[in-house]
């Protein structure tokens, strides 16, 4: 049965148990995988299947299929512990945790599944390596090949635990070569996920995170960027960058899944945002201080970039480049919106409704100036609106490779 659910802010599915996300783009949609809390009413975990869901725009999602152990060789168990996926050659292969031991592997010509068994048998059955060989996260690099990376922590396992990652086969059901470990200059948990940004490989756990621009490592240590002390995943959407996370929904052993922007300083930290981390993508209100410019959800033609405050701009901005904040709610009649940017020639800002090319609710004029902040400094127009909720797009005019930093708007009624 299919479920369409929507949220106000984060988790994204309140109260069903969905965590451990796990988020791939196929055909543009967004595909959660994910493991499945059973019962808020839990003292211990119990989990027994795995759900795959799809979104359009990450705030009104649909359930796929769900996965259950009993239709692989597992048979019943309460330990659907987490899941990745990843495709090849249009067949699609999701791979999951039998317990804190083996990991497994199911395959499906549709990225919302039905899944079924591939082997019959673990893909990781516990003798590859020193460590448990659970919880996988999928990878496939630039060049095509694909690697699985898996372990647990020391302090739970014992000396020998810790990450590993092998190559896949060409067929993702199989292992090519050795395992082998992977040093991240830190105590190793479960929960991994791998993403490549910019050249760089990023190894992460919960909000814990290593680089490395070798894909075998070693990793560099280099913090928490505060979003969850759960599992997540990475991933990007219209040209924006997000990170899923788990959320204790209510407590330690029933969770669900959020999702928060995140950017990338000039020297490869992850940064995200408190308010979004706690109200969830694509949810705006006017009542704000301030809506960031980098939290669009969908951008065209230009890019996130560090500022001189250590915040961030969208910046590399040319004619006729647009960003998309959906659903702006509160947005007074005959709004103010102020405008706080660093123009580099004159630019024209439309702001429409709906579309790109949508009613045009004002324009405004941002002319370069020598202020503090390197011309930085607030520019306003009044808005021709009815007042409530709109779609806003900011189209940008101008002549020049680049017409301006944008770092954030607002609205006001005077």
């Amino acid at each position: 049965m299919e479920l369409e659910v929507s949220h106000l802010k984060n988790p994204i599915i309140p109260s069903r148990g969905v965590c451990d996300p796990h988020i791939h783009l196929f055909d543009g949609r967004a595909y959660l995988y994910a493991s499945h809390d059973f019962s808020r009413d839990n003292t211990l975990w119990r989990m027994q299947d795995w759900q795959i869901w799809s979104s359009a725009n990450l705030v009104e999602w649909k359930l796929e299929s769900t996965l259950r152990p009993e239709d692989l060789y597992m048979g019943p168990s309460e330990q659907c512990w987490a899941v990745d996926a990843a495709t090849r050659n249009g067949k699609y292969f999701l791979y999951f945790s039998d317990g804190n031991q083996r990991t497994g592997v199911a395959s499906s010509h549709s990225p919302g599944g039905p899944f079924i068994d591939a082997l019959g048998k673990p893909l990781l059955d516990g003798t590859l390596t020193t460590t448990t060989e659970y919880d996988p996260a999928v990878f496939i690099d630039s060049d095509g090949s694909a690697h699985i990376l898996f372990g647990g922590p020391s302090w739970a396992y014992g000396e020998g635990a810790g990450y590993f990652m092998a190559e896949l086969g060409d067929d993702m059901i199989s292992i090519k070569g050795e395992a082998k470990r992977i040093e991240v200059g830190h105590d190793a948990d479960d929960k991994a996920s791998l993403h490549k940004h910019d050249g760089t490989y990023y190894l992460t756990w919960a909000s814990f995170y290593a680089t490395s621009k070798n894909l075998y490592g070693p990793y560099t240590f280099r913090g928490n960027f505060g979003a969850s002390p759960d599992h997540g995943s990475f991933f990007s959407m219209n040209n924006q960058d997000f990170n899923a996370f788990t959320i204790f929904d209510p407590h330690f052993v029933h969770r669900a899944s959020g999702i928060t922007y995140i950017h990338y300083r000039d020297n490869g930290e992850i940064v995200t945002d408190g308010l979004i981390v706690e109200m969830g993508v694509g949810q705006y209100d006017a009542q704000w201080n301030k809506i960031e410019a980098e939290w669009f959800m969908s951008a065209h033609n230009c890019s996130k970039k560090e500022n001189p405050r250590l915040g961030f701009d969208v910046s590399n901005i040319k004619d006729g480049s647009y960003l998309y904040y959906p659903k702006v709610r509160n947005i007074p009649k005959n709004a103010l919106i102020h405008f706080y940017a660093s123009p580099i020639v004159d630019t024209t800002i439309e702001i429409h409704s709906q579309s790109v090319d949508g009613p045009l609710l004002g324009t405004c004029l941002l002319e370069p100036g020598f202020l503090a902040w390197k011309g930085y400094r607030s520019f306003s127009t009044r808005l021709n609106n009815s007042g409530g909720e709109e779609d806003i797009y900011l189209v940008f005019r101008g002549e020049g490779e680049s017409l301006v930093n944008l770092d954030w708007f607002s609205f006001a009624k005077e």
